[in-house]
């Protein structure tokens, strides 16, 4: 199949929905399928590139405002390229974008990937929502990853019948256990000792104050991994509390070794979002597919269903340190029910053939892919196509 994927950026630029672009069209190239991405660049200038199998087009940003890149020469790059493709394959919330594709022939299939509500320009919704509910109108399906993005968006519950739910899916080579990965975690526990890990951008949504909060009530290490524009905030938080033994803010790694030996090293992973700005979490599938438990908030988005409450995950309510505390120290303290839960979580058997295994059932890159083979299939009827095409060569 041909698919046009469009999207506000693409890797090297890092973000969420970014990560799952890039995860679902690798993973769809690798399947032998012709993927596109169609964005924004960052510079006010058009380029072209190969990228493990993805063409990559970037169109020019003119500026950005409100967090929408404004690109005008994207339409006409959608036009002259669509004639090509089967399918286009929206990222939302894009409002441009979406606006764009209310212009293409009607034949042309489009679906779109539902990431999330807008929930920052919140006052920019009354100019939106109408452009929204006619790019949704004009949408064969909308996908989403969890239940929840459906039944606490604002306006989704009305396309309830076009949505199909895929759950994303991450790819899991950097983060396997190789002996430099092991030894390396082998070296951060011997630094830090037993230790909680947090993953993110250091931005007031993740909730991070409240993770530092927590840590007064238990003397085990936290290390939060990631930069932003909270790093003087949350290090004066750690020195007002007397943590700075305690708490390390370690900044942001791109080394996959490193990245991969925190996560490896630590015996809980703790994702205290305390808005809907967080809506999946990619975070909790790398740690589940390095068997870590996972505390996490009980969010008004997907956050609380990418794991088992009770077998991979310990959910508490948002903005309450008490008990992101006393969840954490459960784990901590408790060996045993760290061990099921790492158990439930990834690539594990038992003796007697019975297993639970939450990401390899449901979040392998492979598990993505075919929600959206699938999907497409069903969207283009193909299995009909071939199976009067046969017919036609047997006759």
């Amino acid at each position: 199949m041909r698919i046009l994927h469009i999207g506000k950026y693409y890797y090297p630029f890092h973000g969420g929905i970014e990560s799952v672009v890039k995860n679902t069209c690798e993973g769809l190239a690798e399947d032998g399928h012709d993927i596109e991405v169609l964005c924004s660049n960052t510079s006010f200038k058009n380029s072209d590139e190969m990228i493990n199998g993805v063409k990559v087009s970037r169109s020019a940003e003119i500026l950005k405002l409100f967090g929408q890149s404004l690109v005008p020469f994207l339409f006409f790059q959608l036009r002259k390229k669509i004639k090509n493709y089967d399918v286009v394959h929206v990222h939302g919330p894009n409002p441009l974008i979406e606006l764009f594709c209310l212009f293409l022939p009607k034949k042309i299939p489009v679906v779109v990937t539902y990431h999330s509500d807008v929930v920052k320009q919140k006052f920019l919704l009354n100019f939106y929502k109408p452009i929204l509910k006619l790019f949704l109108n004009r949408c064969n399906e909308i996908y989403v990853a969890t239940e929840n993005h459906i039944k606490y968006s604002f306006i989704l519950p009305e396309y309830r019948y076009k949505c199909r739910i895929i759950p994303f899916g991450i790819p899991v080579q950097h983060l396997e256990e190789s002996s430099v990965v092991l030894k390396k975690a082998a070296e951060f526990r011997s630094q830090y000792g037993q230790y909680v890990l947090s993953v993110g951008r250091l931005v007031g949504y993740k909730g991070l104050t409240h993770l530092i909060e927590a840590a007064t009530q238990f003397d085990q290490s936290v290390l939060i991994v990631g930069g932003g524009p909270d790093h003087k905030k949350l290090k004066s938080k750690i020195k007002n509390l007397g943590l700075e033994n305690q708490v390390h803010l370690i900044g942001r790694v791109d080394d996959d070794v490193d990245f991969a030996a925190y996560f490896h090293g630590c015996d809980v992973f703790a994702l205290p979002s305390v808005t809907n700005n967080e809506n999946f979490g990619i975070v909790q599938l790398e740690a589940m597919a390095c068997r870590k438990p996972v505390v996490t908030t009980n969010l008004k988005s997907g956050v609380p269903l990418v794991g088992e409450k009770g077998k991979t995950t310990l959910v508490v309510e948002p903005a309450n340190s008490d008990a992101l505390s006393k969840a954490i120290q459960m784990l901590l303290n408790n060996e045993e029910l760290r061990i099921s839960f790492s158990k439930n979580s990834y690539n594990f058997v038992s003796s007697d053939n019975y297993f639970y295994n939450r990401f390899n059932e449901n979040y392998t890159q492979a598990c993505m892919v075919d929600g959206h083979v699938k999907a497409y299939q069903e969207l283009f009827n193909i299995e009909d196509v071939q199976k009067k095409t046969n017919l036609k060569k047997v006759s």
